[in-house]
């Protein structure tokens, strides 16, 4: 992913109210970048205007400050920069996105991680 696709993909990120807890951020990954265990993250705080969205250094570790991951195999990445965020759930069915909640339910909803994962049906398996 680049600056480019990455701003385009953020400014298609549906909005989520501010929240009242500590911010966690929803980490966008590679499918590459992940399998090596290192590169880059790009980070989105839902819950948070005040932490800045972006890139950091990806070491195959989860900082604490992390509520979900998203890893994204190349035509995901595409897909949701082309098209926004209403194609997300299709491609996590199709396991072009894969999701890893990685805290707790009370955390993840005083954030407004949960918000977005049951905005996007990320979670919830539809038939």
């Amino acid at each position: 992913m680049d600056d480019e696709r990455w701003l385009r993909i953020l400014a298609r990120l549906p909005d989520v109210e501010e929240a009242d807890g500590p911010p966690l951020a929803v980490a966008f990954i590679s499918s590459e970048d992940h399998a090596a265990k290192r590169g880059q993250a790009w980070l989105w705080w839902p819950g948070s205007r005040a932490c800045a969205t972006g890139p950091v250094a990806f070491d195959g570790g989860y900082p604490a400050d992390w509520g979900l991951l998203l890893v994204m195999n190349d035509q995901a990445i595409a897909r949701v920069g082309a098209d926004g965020t209403a194609c997300m759930a299709h491609l996590a069915r199709l396991l072009d996105i894969k999701a890893f909640v990685l805290r707790l339910r009370d955390e993840l909803d005083a954030s407004g991680v949960l918000e977005f994962i049951e905005t996007l049906e990320l979670a919830t398996p539809k038939h």
